[in-house]
């Protein structure tokens, strides 16, 4: 089943084809960054003009709307939404450190976590219980 990945502030569509397309920017640099919409898989295609290194923070934004898409909740955290053909929805929220496996998709009914740095406990995405 294939999920499609969506800005939450225009709507528009951010895997148009195979992978998600962000714009990143660290340093007053900026770039497309492609990225596996597959849950837990890190792999991530970076321009060779926009050198990255582990434990640098970016900010992403759409690259439809340039609108900021750090997470309301967690500011060290950045939130798309996805939908499945079957009809269900929700976010991502997935970290904004290069190199920080964090990921999580949150739906009504369930938070579920990718990654080495991900916590299968007090998850704080809502103000509720403490993170790790």
């Amino acid at each position: 089943m294939k999920r499609s990945y969506h800005c939450p502030k225009c709507n528009g569509i951010l895997n148009p084809n195979v992978k998600i397309i962000l714009k990143t920017e660290r340093a007053g640099r900026s770039a497309l960054l492609l990225f596996s919409p597959q849950p837990g898989n890190y792999h991530v295609i970076v321009p060779e003009s926009f050198p990255l290194k582990k434990h640098d923070e970016v900010r992403f934004s759409c690259p439809l709307c340039a609108r900021d898409l750090t997470s309301k909740h967690d500011p060290a955290m950045a939130e798309i939404r996805f939908a499945t053909p079957g009809g269900q929805g929700g976010s991502v929220v997935f970290s904004r450190v290069f190199g920080h496996e964090e990921t999580y998709f949150v739906t009504k009914e369930e938070v579920r976590s990718y990654g080495k740095h991900a916590a299968s406990e007090g998850i704080n995405f809502w103000g509720v219980g403490p993170r790790k």
